[in-house]
């Protein structure tokens, strides 16, 4: 019977958890890379200007549609983003656009303002 050195025990440890650690991270990549196909018409849209959407709002917002397109639990054709980090009031009276409405069908995008004044007086 052959006796490991602690050492010996600790490096093929280490190894295993290096290598499942690497295992998932190339797994968690493919899926990302899988969500992210967006289409080249609406890639165009995708950005941090004023009236774009963020990838990441995007990817998400994408995302939930398509998982619960196949299971009919969505029957519209379009689906929805906030992004809830952008401003909603630009100053000056002007209002930020941070709710998308997004139809790849029709291959339509709308970047859109608040339905509120957010307090304001009007009168």
């Amino acid at each position: 019977m052959r006796l490991r050195s602690p050492i010996a025990i600790l490096l093929q440890s280490f190894g295993l958890s290096l290598i499942a650690v690497v295992s998932l991270m190339a797994q968690r990549s493919f899926a990302v890379e899988q969500s992210t196909d967006i289409p080249a018409w609406l890639s165009f849209h995708v950005g941090d200007g004023e009236g774009q959407i963020s990838k990441v709002v995007l990817e998400r917002a994408r995302a939930l549609y398509l998982q619960k397109r196949p299971d009919v639990a969505v029957k519209d054709p379009c689906y929805f983003g906030m992004d809830a980090t952008r401003p909603h009031d630009l100053g000056e009276g002007k209002l930020g656009r941070r709710f998308y409405v997004i139809c790849e069908a029709r291959r339509s995008y709308r970047a859109r303002p608040a339905g509120h004044v957010g307090g304001r007086n009007l009168t």
